[in-house]
């Protein structure tokens, strides 16, 4: 029988990094040893509970959990360089050089000022001092020479019918903001992939489903099917595009536009998103997804994920090979830490500090991967395809059982209900019964409509049946359907045309809002006359060039072309608001009169 350690590296994934990247899965050996341990009390300042150099698994064991209310972690980098070391470090020999189109020009002008707001958000909030990663990248090469084997730990559960391949990789800094110009920077880093296998009796059990680890996104669309043409794999070894600096996974090698939130939209966002339910869940009316999108764009902060998969690969047959560590529940150091893996850089909004282990989350409590993996990637509802008939063949035995009940009583309401109804009848001869009569007929009426009701839940259950039956036909056939229908928002990278833009439009993208604001103070420090006219030609002025930028003018002609065509209507409506009045009364009048009439004559 397979072991659980031959069955990880036998589907074991391949990840492929962008050429640039500084940090690779290591060895947490390595990394604890490199690190100091800190406890925050609520007030006051951080203690140094072990030094760096003398931290080691068995002490992050024993200090465990801190007192209620403090927060323990480890610290990576002591001392950030300073503005001459970092400058001699970024300037090194072999420095992978790391190019990119301008994020900015990507986006709208909306989306760019409320980037302008999450740039001043650091300097108020949390976060990461800068030459952090620079020492880290420093401290992780003196890793490498002391282990140079690149490691993942590798975990395997097995729960309703599935063997749960958990793949973690560790990464001793998180640099998508200071290197690759993303949304933050942490010391430490816990990335993970799933791979599903479902269980086959004495078969080996096999691969059906994979799971990444991405941004923004959970259950269903973190996940595809092991048979989607778009997952790419070596032999059995799924491949993953590693995001730079965030190393974020993605099925598919690119440039991926990442929205990041800011706290304080939140609220409007989930008002939007309940409108959104109300429309088109309970008003039954179209799905209005471009507008929720367009909504959250206006709101998200755009960064760029680069998984371009152009540097170092790991894996069977790749550049380098992987270094396996079985770890569970029994493993201490994953049990018992509940610390940070990294420096607490006290971030209201979390994202400049360090995240938990493999098994906790920041705040401590376990990580529904970990606990819940089958429902951390939307599983829990889905059969394993091997047993997916069977249950099928149930349900359609539960269904028969159902319409049989259903037609059952059916037919003693059709006996029932004309003898109730005669009786009713009988009752209305003598004012003396008119009270029974009353009582009879309310409840002939409820009878009836009772009737009803399970008429068209036999209709129902019929059409049920006769679906489910077909779709047993095809599961027998190992026809699984669409690979993707049960993603709601695919994870895609942007298209060539979406990342081509023009030199003078990247520019204009990162100056457009420091201009505006400028144009904005200039106007009122000099006290320009009609304010409102000289802030609407400065406003009309910027959509303008954007749109001759972005290539976008023939769209701005035809909004500009609706917008006038709605102010003409509505100043004629005004002008000559009874006369309008006057002409729609009289139109439809002529209307219900030929309508009328028409139908007399055709009699």
């Amino acid at each position: 029988m397979i072991t659980d350690l031959e069955l990880l590296r036998k589907y074991e994934p391949i990840v492929r990094f962008t050429y640039g990247e500084l940090f690779f899965p290591t060895s947490v050996e390595q990394y604890v040893n490199r690190c100091s341990l800190w406890v925050r009390p609520p007030r006051g300042e951080s203690k140094r509970v072990v030094n760096p150099g003398t931290l080691d698994l068995e002490q992050l064991v024993e200090h465990g959990t801190a007192d209620p209310d403090h927060t323990l972690y480890m610290r990576f980098v002591q001392e950030p360089l300073d503005r001459f070391d970092y400058q001699r470090w970024s300037r090194r020999p072999g420095r992978p050089y790391f190019q990119a189109p301008g994020r900015l020009a990507r986006v709208g002008l909306p989306a760019r000022l409320t980037d302008s707001l999450f740039f001043l958000s650091l300097l108020l909030r949390g976060s990461v001092p800068g030459g952090t990663a620079a020492a880290a990248s420093m401290n992780y090469e003196a890793m490498r020479r002391a282990d140079p084997n690149y490691y993942y730990y590798g975990r395997v559960v097995r729960r309703a019918g599935y063997v749960i391949l958990q793949y973690l990789y560790f990464y001793a800094m998180n640099d998508w903001r200071s290197t690759f110009f993303g949304a933050n920077d942490h010391e430490a880093d816990w990335e993970q992939v799933f791979v599903f296998l479902e269980e086959r009796g004495e078969e080996e059990p096999q691969p059906v489903w994979l799971a990444y680890a991405s941004h923004n996104h959970k259950g269903d669309d973190l996940r595809r099917r092991w048979d989607d043409p778009e997952v790419q794999k070596v032999g059995n070894h799924p491949i993953v595009y590693a995001g730079a600096g965030s190393h974020a996974s993605y099925f598919e090698r690119g440039e991926y536009l990442t929205p990041v939130e800011l706290a304080f939209v939140t609220p409007v966002l989930n008002a939007v998103h309940t409108v959104q339910e109300i429309w088109r869940d309970r008003l039954g009316q179209g799905d209005p997804e471009n507008v929720v999108e367009r909504i959250e764009g206006f709101f998200g902060v755009p960064f760029i994920d680069y998984a371009r998969g152009d540097g170092l690969a790991i894996g069977p047959e790749q550049d380098v090979e992987w270094t396996p560590v079985a770890i569970d529940d029994s493993v201490a150091w994953v049990d018992e830490y509940r610390g940070l893996w990294g420096l607490d850089a006290q971030d209201p909004f979390a994202g400049e500090s360090a995240p938990g282990g493999p098994k906790y989350n920041r705040d401590g409590t376990i990580r529904q991967s970990w606990y819940d993996p089958l429902g951390w990637a939307g599983l829990n509802k889905v059969a394993p395809p091997y047993q997916a008939a069977q249950v099928m063949e149930r349900h359609i035995d539960e269904l028969r059982g159902d319409l049989n009940q259903v037609q059952l009583q059916i037919d003693q309401l059709r006996s029932t209900l004309p003898r109730l109804e005669l009786e009713t009848k009988a009752l209305q001869q003598g004012h003396q019964w008119s009270e029974m009569e009353d009582r009879r007929r309310e409840e002939l009426r409820s009878e009836a409509d009772r009737l009803n009701e399970l008429q068209g839940r036999r209709v129902d259950l019929t059409e049920k049946l006769q679906a489910c039956r077909e779709f047993l036909e095809r599961l027998r056939a190992g026809d699984l359907g669409d690979p993707q229908s049960h993603i709601e928002h695919k994870i895609t990278p942007q298209s060539e045309d979406e990342l081509r833009q023009s030199r003078l439009a990247e520019m204009w993208a990162a100056v457009s809002v420091g201009l505006l604001m400028l144009g904005i103070v200039a106007m009122v420090g000099l006290g320009v006359a009609g304010w409102t006219v000289t802030l609407g030609f400065i406003a009309g002025m910027v959509v303008v060039i954007e749109s001759i930028l972005r290539q976008k003018v023939t769209k701005l002609l035809v909004n500009v072309s609706i917008i006038l065509a709605l102010i003409t209507g509505l100043v004629l409506l005004y002008e000559f608001f009874w006369w309008t009045v006057v002409v729609v009364t009289v139109g439809i009048a002529m209307l219900i009169i030929t309508d009328n009439v028409r139908e007399l004559w055709h009699r």
